[in-house]
């Protein structure tokens, strides 16, 4: 089985649950940020492609990264309270 790495700066096409997973198995990243920029038009259907950005933060780091989001999700507050994240 070939071993891919993804960080050369080129497109991937995978299912989600592939991507999600590639985030998981990351390990040391308890947290992410992210933001949609852009839609597209919606088709016939309704239906339209969403453009997100994200970045992986690891465990240290995430104080510092979320400074500046508008919103901290639930649980990683809960996380973070309780040190579980830092």
């Amino acid at each position: 089985m070939q071993e891919h790495y993804y960080d050369d700066g080129s497109w991937y096409a995978s299912s989600l649950g592939h991507f999600i997973s590639l985030l998981v198995d990351a390990g040391r990243d308890p947290a992410v940020c992210f933001r949609i920029v852009a839609n597209s038009e919606p088709d016939k259907e309704g239906k339209f492609i969403r453009h997100i950005e994200l970045f992986m933060l690891p465990d240290g780091y995430v104080q510092a990264g979320i400074k500046e989001c508008v919103s901290v999700h639930k649980t990683l507050q809960m996380f973070l309270k309780a040190g579980v994240v830092k």
